[in-house]
């Protein structure tokens, strides 16, 4: 038999339902709280204190009471199950009067400033009611999106009165009401950055890369060898033919040696990631070469599952055995999808997770690596 502590929080677990009907207009009530019959085999006085507290709880609720006979004690009139027959009593044992209070007044701002979100209510209702204080807001952001999709302006440049980081500070609250109302014509669903999703601006990530081929500044129009651009900007370009170099590390990149229609690119601080939906880099040879350890790998991983064609120097091993010398204990790290890797790499990748050893690249020596570098790129280029 539940106790009235154990009635309160039966009540609670039915609030999200009770909010659900506030919404559609269905009928909560009577409530009934299904608690089961008393055991007639427990003690005699601890039946009758759990029915006496149950019959002098001030919590509202109508007991229906019935009678048996019991093999133990006679007939008696037990307990059977507890009706709330109105909200008020539901809402003062639960404690939500003030909370059903504003949320009414919430769902009613909704309907009447943005219409079009009624089928949202429902399913998130206990969203309208974690975001309570901001529904004026951010229905005044809702309703600017609706009329101007993908504004392509900064967040703070909205003209929309609200705090110049109201945005920022109530993303996942906006994705669910955006991807609602704009629907897949009006956002890229193919990202999950919250920017790039609604066609906002934002501070990009800057993607390094270097010449390696002094003819290339003429050949490609650039200003200089040595430049940092949006990731937006690189994206647009129709480069073409190049061999190009992703290295993790900013020192080895600096010190790429000279090649034949070569560019680098430093790919240190998430740039790597963000070369996975540069279009023209199909068009070009790639090589990358990271840390000898999982997170290296992984990103060679990624790498090759967007550009098939990506070949991985340095990071083999022959490599890792010749500048054992400069091995570390790398931190935990594993990564649930590890795909797109030879056999040879796989093997490798293994081993260093298995056994927690790091071979940062900085250590392998810059005549080795030059060596390494242009031997795989030449093996290549004969090949053609």
């Amino acid at each position: 038999m539940l106790s009235p502590d154990d009635i309160r929080t039966a009540c609670r677990k039915k609030y999200p339902a009770f909010l659900r009907a506030l919404v559609t207009g269905e009928p909560f009530f009577p409530l009934e709280i299904r608690f089961g019959r008393p055991s007639t085999t427990a003690a005699w006085a601890t039946l009758q204190n759990e029915i006496s507290a149950l019959a002098q709880a001030d919590f509202g609720y109508r007991i229906d009471w019935s009678e048996i006979n019991t093999r133990q004690w006679g007939r008696q009139r037990l307990p059977e199950r507890v009706w709330f027959e109105h909200e008020a009593d539901y809402l003062r044992l639960i404690a939500k009067i003030e909370e059903v209070r504003r949320f009414r007044m919430n769902v009613e701002l909704i309907r009447r400033h943005c219409p079009e979100l009624e089928s949202w209510l429902a399913p998130h209702v206990l969203r309208i009611v974690e975001h309570e204080a901001v529904w004026p807001d951010t229905l005044q952001v809702c309703c600017y999106f609706i009329e101007h999709p993908r504004p392509q302006l900064y967040a703070r440049e909205l003209p929309i009165p609200v705090g110049t980081k109201f945005i920022e500070e109530h993303r996942p609250l906006l994705r669910s009401l955006l991807d609602f109302l704009l629907g897949p014509g009006r956002i890229d669903v193919s990202s999950e950055h919250f920017e790039t999703r609604f066609g906002l601006r934002f501070d990009e990530a800057l993607v390094r890369v270097r010449a390696l081929d002094p003819t290339l500044t003429e050949r490609l129009r650039l200003p200089v060898t040595d430049m940092a651009l949006p990731w937006s900007q690189l994206k647009q370009l129709d480069w073409e033919g190049l061999t190009v170099v992703i290295t993790e590390n900013k020192m080895t990149f600096l010190t790429l040696p000279r090649i034949c229609g070569g560019l680098g690119i430093w790919g240190g601080g998430g740039a790597a990631s963000l070369l996975e939906t540069v279009p023209w880099l199909a068009r070009c040879r790639i090589y990358y070469w990271g840390d000898l350890d999982v997170h290296g790998f992984h990103i060679l991983s990624r790498l090759r599952s967007a550009h098939p064609h990506t070949r991985s120097v340095l990071m083999d091993e022959a490599t890792l055995t010749r500048f054992e010398a400069y091995w570390k204990t790398a931190g935990t790290a594993t990564y649930e999808q590890i795909v797109a890797l030879s056999s040879d790499e796989q093997a490798l990748y293994a081993r260093l997770r298995d056994t927690g050893k790091l071979l940062e690249q900085e250590k392998i020596s810059q005549a080795y690596a030059v060596e390494a570098l242009l031997c795989a790129i030449g093996k290549d280029e004969s090949q053609l």
